[in-house]
């Protein structure tokens, strides 16, 4: 079946980031987040590497993650201002319903990266359509979610953690994917116009 475009467009531009303070006490329906995984992998690859790695985390890893971003932010610093800030992401993350970490795995040593060094970057595009096939799917199932870059993964207890086996640079983190249900909504973005962003070539002689 193919869906309208009218509905199409209306998933893309209605899906909105979601902070995990937003998310209610509601569990997800896990099961169908891990069959969204499975379906979000069907992206762009080329190669055929199928370099994303996906760790759905439980309750306690969760909160471990947390815990683990709180000691990032407040750093060895004394600042109290830090130290706040460390203790509210601390709360925010670890009480989140479900937390997704995505990765991307590339054999540095591999044949394929000598003889072609941009399947590195062509890796992670493949890993950068799937997380956004992912939150449109789980948007569609009415699970709202926030994609953050936050620098946990820089702790040195992170990796052991998630559960990653390969060091980097080959398995590096792309995405911390954290999602629940929630009433909230955030305001759409301003976009530039399009005519800002588009050099249109189409009608040319």
């Amino acid at each position: 079946m193919i869906v309208s475009q009218q509905d199409l467009e209306r998933l893309i531009s209605s899906r909105r980031t979601s902070k995990p303070s937003w998310f209610n006490d509601q569990e997800p329906d896990h099961a169908d987040v891990r069959h969204a995984i499975d379906v979000a992998r069907k992206a762009p690859n080329h190669h055929r590497t199928e370099p994303a790695r996906f760790y759905l985390l439980d309750k306690s890893r969760i909160k471990e993650v947390g815990r683990l971003f709180g000691e990032i932010v407040a750093g060895d610093s004394p600042d109290e201002f830090l130290i706040d800030r460390a203790a509210k992401k601390t709360t925010e993350w670890s009480s989140s319903p479900g937390l997704i970490v995505v990765t991307c795995f590339t054999d540095h040593s591999s044949e394929l990266v000598a003889s072609k060094p941009n399947a590195i970057e062509e890796d992670y595009a493949t890993c950068a359509c799937i997380c956004q096939n992912l939150l449109l799917l789980l948007h569609n199932l009415g699970i709202a979610a926030k994609w953050s870059t936050g620098p946990v993964w820089k702790h040195r207890d992170f990796r052991q953690v998630v559960g990653i086996p390969n060091p980097p640079p080959d398995e590096r983190v792309i995405a911390l994917i954290f999602y629940g249900h929630t009433e909230k909504t955030a305001p759409p973005p301003t976009y530039s116009p399009i005519e800002m962003k588009l050099s249109d070539y189409s009608n040319s002689p």
